[in-house]
C-alpha cells in the first residue's frame, strides 16, 4: 500500500496545480485575445484593401470613360477647328477679292501722276480693305480730286466706300462742271436717299467726311469745299489751312441745314496742296502716346517743302511709322499731295 501524503501536503500540491492551470488559462486567454485582435486587424486590413480595390476599379472605369469622352471632345474640337479654318479661309479669300475690287475702282497714284507729275497718294488701310478712298475725275480742263473718309473701317467701311464712290461717279457724270460745294450737296442727298435715312424708321447716321477740290488747270484756280476735312495749301514753304464746313455727308444730324461753300484759291507753278482723312492726324504715338494732330502734319510738310514728292511720300511713311512705334494703327490713312 502506497504511502499517503499528509492532508496539508495534498492540498498544497492541488493548489499549486490549480495555480499552474489558471496561469496557463490566463496565458492562453491572453494569446487568444491577441490573436482575435490580430484577426480583427487583418479583417479591417482586408476590408480596406477590398475598398481600395473597389475604388481603383471604379477609378479605372471612370478614367476609361473620361479618356473616351476626352477623345470624343478632342475629335469634336478638331472638327470645329477645321470648320473655323475653312470659314476663315473663305472669309479671307472674300476680303482679299474685295480688296482687288476696291483697288480696281479706286484711282491709283499713276492715274494722278498722269495729271500732275509731282503728286502722290499715301493709302494705308487699317485692315485689308478700307473705308477711305481717293477720288479722281477729269472733265475738260477741270480735274476733281477728293480724299474721302467713310464711316467705319474694314468691311463696313469698305461697303460705304463703294457706295460713296459709285454715288460720286453718278453725280459727276452729268457732263457739267460743278463746283465742289454742289457735288457735296448732291452727294449728301444721294447718301440719305440710298440709305433711306429720311425714313422715320431709320436710325442710320452712316456717311462720310471728305475734302474735295476742283482744279481749273487752264486758269490756274482751285475751288475747295470740305465736309469736316481741311485743305492744306502750300506756297514758298508756308502752309495756309482752309477749313471745310462742319457738316458731314449723310445722316440726319443737321436736317435741312447742311450747307457747303466753296473757297477759291489762285495757284501758280511750285504751289502744293494736301488733302487727307483723319487717320493721319488721329494716329496715336510719340513718347506720350498722343494723337499726331493736324498742326504736326502741317509742320511736317512745311519742313520738307523743298523735297520732291516721290521722296516726300517716303519721308511721310517713315515719319508716320516712327511716330506710331508699337502702337496699333487706329484708323484708315489716306493722304493726297499735288505740286503744280
Amino acid at each position: 500500500m502506497a504511502p499517503q501524503l499528509p492532508y496539508f501536503a495534498f492540498v498544497k500540491r492541488n493548489m499549486q496545480t490549480t495555480e499552474i492551470t489558471q496561469e496557463s488559462y490566463l496565458k492562453t486567454k491572453a494569446e487568444n485575445d491577441l490573436l482575435k485582435q490580430e484577426i480583427e486587424g487583418l479583417k479591417m486590413y482586408f476590408q480596406e484593401i477590398e475598398a481600395t480595390n473597389n475604388h481603383l476599379i471604379s477609378a479605372t472605369w471612370r478614367e476609361r470613360d473620361m479618356k473616351k469622352k476626352l477623345a470624343e471632345t478632342i475629335e469634336e474640337l478638331n472638327q470645329t477647328k477645321k470648320i473655323v479654318e475653312n470659314q476663315n479661309q473663305r472669309i479671307t479669300e472674300s476680303i482679299n477679292y474685295s480688296k482687288k475690287i476696291q483697288q480696281a475702282i479706286n484711282p491709283t497714284e499713276n492715274d494722278l501722276r498722269k495729271q500732275y507729275a509731282e503728286s502722290f497718294i499715301l493709302y494705308q488701310p487699317k485692315d485689308v480693305i478700307s473705308g477711305d478712298f481717293p477720288w479722281l475725275f477729269t472733265l475738260g480742263n477741270y480735274t476733281y480730286v477728293a480724299a474721302v473718309d467713310c464711316t467705319g473701317h474694314g468691311v463696313p467701311g469698305a461697303m460705304m466706300s463703294m457706295i460713296g464712290s459709285l454715288l460720286l461717279k453718278d453725280v459727276a457724270s452729268c457732263n457739267q462742271v460743278l463746283m465742289p460745294s454742289m457735288i457735296l450737296r448732291k452727294l449728301h442727298e444721294s447718301v440719305v436717299e440710298t440709305l433711306k435715312q429720311d425714313s422715320s424708321a431709320s436710325n442710320s447716321n452712316d456717311g462720310m467726311d471728305l475734302a474735295m477740290c476742283c482744279i481749273d488747270n487752264k486758269n490756274k484756280q482751285l475751288f475747295f469745299s470740305g465736309a469736316h476735312r481741311p485743305l492744306f495749301f502750300q506756297r514758298s514753304g508756308e502752309i495756309t489751312v482752309y477749313s471745310g464746313n462742319k457738316f458731314p455727308i449723310g445722316g440726319m444730324h443737321y436736317k435741312g441745314k447742311n450747307s457747303f461753300t466753296d473757297q477759291v484759291i489762285d495757284f501758280k507753278e511750285g504751289d502744293s496742296v494736301f488733302l487727307f482723312t483723319d487717320g493721319l492726324p488721329d494716329q496715336t504715338g510719340g513718347p506720350e502716346k498722343k494723337k499726331l494732330m493736324s498742326k504736326n502734319v502741317k509742320t511736317f510738310f512745311e519742313e520738307r517743302s523743298e523735297k520732291k514728292f516721290s521722296e516726300l511720300k517716303n519721308n511721310l511713311v517713315e515719319y508716320l511709322s516712327e511716330w506710331k512705334g508699337n502702337n496699333k494703327q487706329v484708323d484708315d490713312i489716306l493722304t493726297i499731295g499735288i505740286k503744280f
